[in-house]
């Protein structure tokens, strides 16, 4: 039997899109569980669509290219919708976020989300938010890529700290900057690394470091895990939208061998056992003082702790578990497909999809983004004048990263085919 033919469409390339589903499908091409078409919302062609065995769509779909799910919905392409955040209810709070508030890219979502034949999330409490919209919502392991991670690169005798988040105005982490100063100030074997915002009360301490974000999120975790941190620290408020992200925090502080302090609310007191696997706390300052000062204090506390959640982490989240759910959800799917167009075809046998031409790829890629890159300067003044310059300086800068990332990838698979199409040398007797 032919591998599955999956069609996997991104909006771009940030965190969530990367973690959940584009290196997992890939992971399968590159094991030869299902063949791959990995492309973005701007990119994808009806035939494409029409070919797929299974469509897959994440995060949100831009109102401008709602005509995916109507080729879907006239191919009979089966849908699989996965999502990470609670998209429908954005705070207003949120910096950045106005496109995801816009009513149109709402109602496509909610489109999407009610023709998904199965729709993945990570949150048991966003399974029940995206039941409103589709009987078939399943929560599913949050993945966790065990190859990005690696030793840190030395030891050493000191208590290093970091908060890391990809968030650049972070009003969630000001909660931490009194207790840190405190920890600093009574502690001098600590050093304190904030990964992501600036808080300037933190930034003139002369053992505070901070480092800028970094999109590219296999660069980013490859990072961390060399660092060498000894605690973790993850706030979050105990708010509706909030209660619906996943433990990503959890999961990655877990495989690098950190000993994290989480906020006690939802997405980590059903995962997190206190003072086991990490310590819960209350989110006032006190509480996050009180639990800094104690894995600070106790060298034999923190190793416990991060050995104990890395074996839970290594138990619960694994390529394996994500894999499997994965092709658990995609075959049945892509047998029916295939069930479907013998019927329709009254029995005959005919061809499968071209072939995967790489190297067409590549320049049928690098193409379409460089149109997308000439409209996006064509549409630049409209768009100052409406989001302002800030957000439209965020938006280029993710589409450019988004877009060289991508290409980047495509050269790879590119590499990884011609690799894989060459015969083997002969070998000599000896």
């Amino acid at each position: 039997m032919s591998r599955p033919r999956v069609l996997a469409v991104l909006p771009a390339l940030f965190p969530s899109t990367v973690i959940t589903v584009a290196r997992p499908l890939l992971r399968l091409h590159q094991a030869g569980a299902i063949d791959l078409e990995l492309t973005l919302q701007s990119l994808v062609k009806r035939d494409a669509v029409e070919l797929a065995d299974v469509l897959v769509l994440c995060h949100t779909l831009d109102p401008a290219y709602g005509r995916i799910l109507e080729w879907a919905q006239t191919a009979g392409t089966p849908l699989i919708y996965d999502i990470d955040d609670n998209l429908l209810e954005i705070p207003d709070d949120l910096p950045g976020l106005d496109y995801l508030r816009e009513p149109a890219r709402r109602e496509q979502l909610i489109a999407g989300l009610r023709q998904a034949d199965v729709v993945r999330t990570y949150s048991p409490i966003l399974k029940q938010v995206l039941g409103a919209y589709n009987a078939t919502v399943i929560a599913v392991h949050g993945p966790l890529d065990w190859g990005l991670v690696h030793a840190p690169g030395r030891t050493t005798d000191r208590v290093r700290i970091v908060y890391a988040t990809n968030r650049k105005l972070d009003a969630i982490g000001r909660i931490l900057v009194r207790p840190l100063l405190h920890i600093l100030e009574a502690f001098p074997q600590t050093d304190v690394t904030i990964w992501g915002p600036r808080f300037d009360e933190l930034s003139r301490h002369p053992r505070v470091r901070h480092v800028p974000i970094v999109r590219d999120y296999e660069k980013f975790f490859s990072q961390f895990s060399r660092h060498g941190f000894n605690i973790g620290l993850a706030p979050l408020p105990d708010q509706p939208f909030y209660r619906c992200k996943s433990n990503n925090k959890f999961r990655e502080y877990a495989a690098c061998g950190v000993a994290g302090v989480y906020s006690d609310m939802p997405v980590y007191n059903t995962s997190v056992e206190d003072g086991v696997t990490g310590l819960l706390v209350k989110n006032d300052e006190q509480a996050w003082s009180a639990a800094l000062e104690r894995l600070v204090s106790d060298g034999d506390l923190r190793t416990r702790i991060a050995r104990d959640a890395t074996a839970y982490a290594r138990e619960h989240w694994n390529e394996q578990a994500t894999d499997r759910e994965w092709m658990d959800m995609i075959e049945p799917l892509a047998a029916r497909t295939r069930q479907h167009n013998a019927l329709a075809r009254g029995g005959r046998q005919v061809n499968g999809a071209p072939p995967y031409r790489a190297g067409r790829r590549v320049m049928a890629t690098a193409l379409g983004l460089f149109s997308q890159t000439w409209l996006l300067g064509l549409k630049a003044a409209p768009a100052l004048w409406r989001h302002g310059l800030r957000e439209s300086s965020t938006r280029v800068q993710g589409h450019l990263s988004s877009s060289a990332q991508f290409l980047l990838w495509e050269l790879n698979r590119w590499r990884l085919q011609r690799r894989m199409s060459r015969p083997a040398s002969p070998t000599s007797n000896a």
